[in-house]
């Protein structure tokens, strides 16, 4: 049988470290898969609700509301895009 303790008895330090950099190695790719679900996931829903909204807006007779509209979306689509990229740049 392997001995994993040292001269003095006590379990040796490399093995607990090895052990704990592979359950956090593991922790912190689970984190980022699950980071990566969740800014599709985002994406996704907020994609179908500018969807939504536009075809909403296409159905009123006020110009200036679709005009309005339009341009809230275009915005949601911007600070959307930017917030995800910056999120995805970190998970990396």
């Amino acid at each position: 049988m392997a001995s994993t303790q040292t001269t003095n008895g006590l379990p040796g330090f490399e093995a607990a470290f090895d052990q704990f950099r592979d359950l956090n190695d593991q922790f912190v790719a689970a984190a980022r898969k699950a980071g990566n679900l969740y800014l599709e996931s985002y994406e996704k829903a907020v994609d179908r609700t500018i969807d939504f909204e536009l075809k909403v807006a296409s159905l009123s007779q006020q110009e200036w509301l679709k005009n309005l509209v339009e341009t809230q979306a275009d915005l949601a689509r911007e600070v959307t895009n930017s917030y995800t990229s910056t999120v995805r740049g970190l998970l990396k």
